[in-house]
């Protein structure tokens, strides 16, 4: 079953780095462009300059974004600025933060190395599909910094919380890290490097099966990225420290798990608007229209309500155009996905709004296959839904296609079925910070285990 072992993270140094929240970001992949020159801007060593450097029109094959990165993480680590842990450690995480109801929640969980499973050894499972672009842009800044800089987020089952208990009970009695980060959400970090307790969570999670929650891109290319480097060095063992990969597990039972959905932009339809989608989706929704009135925090709040209360019927979407100020509910008739089949439909992915959406909404009713849904410019993804709703006003977008939220229940159905859902069905929340720990996936070392 999986394994998990601890290890020596390389950190940021509190005598080089005044303030973590200057240094660590969000996940390379929702960070806009706007956010990648503001995380430039806060610090010369902010973490952006190694997770996502930016492109040049002057790149080379010797000189490019990946090299830079390279190149930042070394001096780095030569100049202190970054430091290496000297015991194999667990690193347990809270996060606090405010849910859609306006409550305060902590989410928990652990920074570890994961073994790398191949898909049918079944040990680590995955509910998504990837995008191409994306598994080849980590693969190549894998191969440059030969390090994980940002953590895979993945579930694991512990009804009764035994694994977060042992880390409670065997955590430095002080934080590492104690700070408010760029999003505005307190974080603490403890370490966890008593052998004893140690191996009692590697005991304790060898018979569970681990859930990807987000990082599915990161996860397939710490995959190749070992079969890689098995190639490069078949004299490693099994134990090399390029056949685990960086994780944050968190509990499936967490109280503080918070799943958003991830709504679907439609740019680039133009002189096509929300009667020309109608006329086509009648067929298979009833329609209904929603007024919004007001600011647009109070048209989400109006539009996730109906959601919310017409998915109790059936599977239910919203739709928004930008040449109208109203607001569409569409509720699927019954067996309207009867002529849906195959593998992306079948068990509990047929029970799903995402799978709705994307097979009968953008494939069958406007015609995007999946190569035209592997593409950022036919259809861009956001968990806010001010900023869909931002986005249409402006005309930025055409058309927005509004879900709502898979739940934690749905995602280990599918991935227990060997089910994957569509890209993006999810957007777990809090994201999980990149640059607070690092893992080093030198071919030289193996992983420490225990000892």
């Amino acid at each position: 079953m999986p394994v998990v072992a601890p290890f020596r993270a390389v950190r940021f140094n509190p005598e080089k780095v005044s303030s973590l929240a200057d240094v660590v970001t969000p996940p390379y992949d929702v960070i806009s462009h706007e956010q990648q020159e503001s995380f430039y801007a806060s610090d010369p060593h902010n973490i952006i300059r190694v997770e996502l450097n930016k492109k040049r029109d002057s790149d080379t094959a010797q000189d490019n974004r990946y090299t830079r990165s390279a190149e930042h993480f070394q001096a780095w680590r030569d100049a202190g600025v970054l430091t290496r842990d000297e015991s194999p450690s667990y690193y347990l995480s809270e996060t606090t933060y405010t849910d859609a109801e306006g409550n305060q929640q902590v989410r928990r969980g652990f920074f570890t190395m994961l073994k790398v499973a191949d898909p049918h050894e079944r040990k680590v499972l995955p509910h998504e599909k990837t995008f191409t672009a994306h598994k080849e842009d980590r693969f190549q800044l894998f191969k440059a910094v030969q390090a994980n800089i940002s953590p895979i987020f993945a579930l694991y089952p512990d009804d009764l919380n035994e694994v977060m208990t042992t880390l409670d009970q065997a955590k430095e009695p002080l934080p590492l890290n104690d700070f408010v980060d760029p999003m505005g959400l307190p974080q603490k970090l403890y370490r966890v490097s008593d052998p004893e307790a140690c191996r009692k969570v590697q005991e304790l999670m060898a018979d569970k099966v681990i859930f990807i929650a987000d990082g599915h891109h990161r996860y397939e290319t710490a995959l190749n990225y070992r079969n890689y480097m098995r190639g490069l060095h078949p004299e490693a063992g099994p134990e090399a420290l390029f056949n685990y990969t960086l994780t944050y597990l968190c509990s499936m039972s967490d109280p503080g798990l918070t799943v958003f959905a991830c709504h679907r932009l439609v740019p680039r339809l133009d002189g096509f608007g929300a009667e020309d989608f109608l006329a086509l989706a009648k067929p298979y929704f009833e329609v209904r229209e929603v007024e919004l009135e007001g600011d647009l925090e109070a048209a989400k709040a109006k539009l996730t309500e109906a959601l919310a209360k017409a998915d109790a019927k059936s599977n239910s979407l919203g739709l928004i155009s930008h040449d109208t100020d109203k607001a569409y509910l569409l509720t699927m008739k019954p067996g309207a996905m009867a002529g849906q089949t195959g593998p992306d439909v079948e068990g509990p992915l047929a029970e799903l709004d995402v799978v709705v959406l994307t097979h009968l909404v953008l494939d069958q009713i406007l015609g995007f296959d999946n190569n035209a849904r592997d593409q950022d410019h036919t259809i861009r993804y956001l968990a806010d839904m001010t900023h869909v709703l931002q986005e249409v006003k402006s005309g930025r977008s055409r058309l927005a296609f509004l879900l709502n939220p898979t739940k934690v229940e749905q995602v280990q159905a599918v991935a227990e079925a060997g089910l994957i859902m569509p890209r993006k069905a999810t957007y777990f929340y809090p994201k999980v910070l990149t640059g607070l720990v690092i893992n080093l996936l030198c071919p030289d070392e193996e992983a420490e285990g225990c000892k």
